[in-house]
């Protein structure tokens, strides 16, 4: 096996063997601005790299001229059962992929590749290995840890294999679920709970042991505890329903009681700094002891950097999803929030109001001043409404200068009050400009949803859309409430 020290992703070592030269060259070219990238063209030159060097990743072709990728595949796992292998092939065959699956292979890729897909497959395999290279170096670090907590967590194969299930998909909600149903199941708690206060994410994740508990029960049960099990979500916020409570289902079985438990917590932290805690919870006080307590500390550690890397992923998703001059939602995820709203209001019997706002003369402004004060006069707008609004509400670019806010559970009275404040905020104060006082107005269109109307998005929009224009047609500089029944 080789020497198991942890690094950086930029650290690791990739072999990419193919036997046609322009697909290495390529491979190489799209790796190496992240990793240590080798490249070789036939399998017994792989065989001999892999012998000489330590990989942390292995990318080969199944069909090479002189030996299968399979070989290769056997080859590295027997040299270090842990390396990563993702095989690519052109001639996808059920047989020959349940084949590299059972031996561990980590992505089974067709070509022709798609570049961007084949970057996060080889991202997946790299947090898988680091991953497994810190969960080796905090349990032979790890002083004061009792041998019976060492031999408990330190099963490789199962460790391995929790590995590779957590990392299977970076999807934040996934690792939750996975993490949470591990802990439970190692820790023999009643019920698993993580808080997370990460790149602008704040939620909180609960996983029973069996059966099914009411996220109200759990959010009851977190606020009587908060500063124990929550000590970086905001109780108030958390209390009005404003930070997200995922409530996962455990095995089949009957639901543990939580009126009367005894929780253990530790801090989930990231290169020294705390971001969230992990939570695990007992029928009975007697069941807490001090080699739990050390177990869960080594495994919260161990889970740690899988879920920043989570975050870093949906961070860099959310990003994809953000207007780059104001820094709001854009017109994407402006789309994908209605599209839930709605969902949300019909399977609630709930309603929602939506706001379409427009700087009234916009071009005026760019022709007057130019595109880059006109650029300044958005941001202003931006900065003055994000100001006004709720962290559950979404403020988005629509386009050019126009604007939209999604209000959930807000009726007609409590969006004509917010569209009116924003009216007299925007027209009292002028944006300063290092030239000018810059006076400018909007115009607002209103439209609510409400489950009874049995609307559509389009419909929705369409309303709101024209009740903008009347406000524009009437002198600007006011709201104008949309029909739907029009």
């Amino acid at each position: 096996m080789n020497n198991h020290q942890i690094k950086r992703a930029s650290e690791c070592s990739i072999l990419v063997v193919d036997d046609e030269e322009i697909i290495c060259d390529v491979l190489k070219d799209a790796l190496e601005p992240f990793y240590k990238v080798t490249a070789c063209n036939s399998g017994k030159e792989a065989l001999n790299l892999i012998g000489q060097n330590d990989y942390d990743i292995v990318i080969t072709d199944l069909k090479l001229r002189d030996i299968s990728g399979i070989d290769v595949l056997n080859f590295i796992k027997n040299r270090d059962e842990y390396a990563e292998v993702i095989i690519i092939t052109g001639y996808a065959s059920l047989d020959t992929a349940t084949t590299a699956i059972n031996q561990g292979v980590n992505s089974y890729l067709l070509k022709p590749l798609d570049i961007s897909d084949f970057l996060i497959q080889v991202e997946k395999a790299v947090a898988s290995r680091l991953f497994h290279l810190k969960s080796l170096s905090i349990m032979h670090q790890s002083e004061g840890i009792s041998t019976e907590v060492k031999e408990h967590l330190f099963d490789l194969s199962s460790l391995y294999f929790f590995t590779r299930k957590l990392m299977l998909s970076l999807e934040v909600s996934e690792i939750m679920r996975i993490t949470l149903e591990e802990a439970n199941q190692k820790m023999g708690s009643v019920l698993s709970v993580i808080s997370v206060n990460l790149f602008g994410f704040t939620e909180v994740f609960a996983m029973p042991s069996s059966g099914e508990i009411d996220p109200k029960e759990v959010s009851r049960l977190l606020l009587g505890m908060h500063q124990k099990t929550m000590p970086l979500v905001d109780k108030e916020r958390f209390s009005e329903g404003e930070v997200p409570l995922f409530v996962y289902k455990g095995k089949k079985g009957k639901a543990p009681g939580i009126n009367t438990l005894y929780p253990l917590s530790v801090p989930m932290m990231v290169g020294g700094r705390a971001v969230g805690s992990l939570t695990v919870f007992y029928d009975s006080q007697s069941k807490i002891s001090t080699d739990q307590s050390q177990f869960l500390y080594v495994f919260s550690s161990m889970v740690s950097s899988v879920v920043e890397h989570g975050y870093t992923a949906l961070q860099a998703r959310r990003q994809a999803k953000t207007d780059s001059l104001t820094g709001i939602a854009n017109h994407r995820l402006f789309q994908e929030t209605l599209d839930r709203e709605i969902a949300r209001a019909n399977r609630k019997n709930g309603l929602f109001s939506l706001l379409l706002i427009d700087i009234d003369d916009f071009k005026k402004i760019n022709d007057t001043y130019g595109h880059q004060v006109g650029d300044a006069v958005l941001i202003d707008l931006t900065r003055r409404l994000s100001a006004m609004i709720r962290a559950c509400d979404l403020f988005a670019r629509y386009g050019g200068e126009e604007f939209a806010l999604v209000l959930p559970d807000t009726d007609l009275a409590g969006a004509e009050i917010l569209a009116s404040r924003i009216i007299q905020t925007v027209s009292s104060k002028p944006y300063s400009s290092p030239q000018n006082l810059i006076y400018y107005t909007i115009s607002i269109g209103l439209a609510v949803f409400d489950w009874n109307d049995n609307i559509k998005k389009d419909r929705l929009i369409e309303v709101a859309d024209r009740a903008l224009y009347t406000s524009k047609r009437n002198g600007k500089n006011r709201f104008t409430i949309g029909s739907i029944s029009v």
